[in-house]
C-alpha cells in the first residue's frame, strides 16, 4: 500500500486533477510544513524528509521564487529563520488535499457503510500498533 500512494504515478495524477505545478519535492516540503505547524527550521525539515539540509535549502529557494514559502526569524533564536507557507502555499496544499480527497472518494465508492467502518477500525489498529512498535524504540 505504501508504494502505491507514494507512487510517482500517482502524485501526477493528484497534480493535474488539483491544476498545480509543482514537483514531488515541492509538494512533499509544503506537506510536511503544514503537518509540522507551518514554521520550521530548515534542519527540522531535513530531518522530516530524510534529506540533508543543503537540499532542503535548495528546495525552499525554489518554492520561496514561486511564493509559496517564506521565511521568517525564529522567536526562540534570533539568529535562525523559519520556513513557512505562503497564503498561496497553503492554497496549493489545499487543492492538492481536494484531489486526494476526491481520489481516495472514488476509490471507496462502491463500499458498504459496514465494509468502510471496518476499514477505519483495522486501519486504526495497525496505525497504533506501527506508533507502538516505533515507541519502543525511542525507550
Amino acid at each position: 500500500m505504501a508504494r502505491a500512494v507514494t507512487n510517482p504515478r500517482l502524485h501526477e495524477r493528484l497534480l493535474r486533477a488539483s491544476g498545480v505545478r509543482i514537483d514531488r519535492a515541492g509538494a512533499t516540503l509544503l506537506l510536511k510544513l503544514v503537518a509540522g505547524g507551518d514554521a520550521l527550521r530548515v534542519t527540522d525539515l531535513a530531518d522530516l524528509l530524510g534529506v540533508d539540509a543543503p537540499t532542503v535549502t535548495r528546495k525552499v529557494q525554489q518554492l520561496e521564487r514561486e511564493e509559496l514559502v517564506g521565511r521568517r526569524v525564529d522567536p526562540d533564536d534570533r539568529r535562525a529563520v523559519r520556513v513557512c507557507l505562503t497564503p498561496s502555499g497553503r492554497r496549493t496544499i489545499g487543492r492538492i488535499r481536494m484531489a486526494r480527497r476526491a481520489w481516495l472518494e472514488g476509490l471507496l465508492m462502491g463500499w458498504s457503510g459496514n465494509d468502510l467502518a471496518a476499514l477505519g477500525t483495522l486501519f486504526g489498529r495497525f496505525a497504533e500498533g506501527l506508533d507502538q512498535d516505533l515507541d519502543r524504540d525511542r525507550g
